[in-house]
């Protein structure tokens, strides 16, 4: 159960209504040869059947405090599922960095000493020969 405000008491119109009428307060009604809209919307229904899930009373309806959902309200054909958040791609992801870093991390004492070894061949022999070019140089070229 969440800290936050219960949906029957953010929506307790439509809490009212269903308490009242049941499956009809769903429904659109034709009266006096026109369309009335239904006494509570879809998205208020949504609300309050995902509150239900969570609170664990999905499946029995209990009107005199509102608070459930009965299965026979939901629309034929619709299975509604509640995922977790998208998050983002930083969090999605992590995982699969954390175990690349790891990977990389076991080569990295390998790749460290190949490129010392080549820096080190980069360097000339030391010698007379290498002193005598450095001289012929200047002192202002390195």
């Amino acid at each position: 159960m969440s800290s936050s405000v219960h949906a029957t008491t953010r929506l307790r119109r439509a809490t009212r209504y269903l308490q009242k009428h049941g499956e009809e307060a769903l429904r659109p009604r034709f009266v006096n040869e026109s369309w009335r809209r239904a006494a509570v919307s879809g998205r208020e229904a949504a609300i309050l059947r995902k509150a239900a899930v969570r609170e664990g009373s999905y499946g029995a309806f209990d009107p005199a405090t509102g608070r459930g959902w009965d299965p026979l309200w939901d629309k034929p054909g619709k299975t509604a599922s509640i995922r977790p958040p998208k998050e983002t791609k930083r969090e999605r992801t992590r995982e699969s960095r954390a175990q690349r870093i790891e990977q990389l991390l076991e080569q990295a004492d390998e790749k460290i000493e190949t490129y010392r070894k080549a820096q080190q061949e980069k360097k000339p022999e030391p010698g007379i020969e290498t002193l005598f070019k450095k001289m012929m140089k200047g002192p202002g070229n390195k």
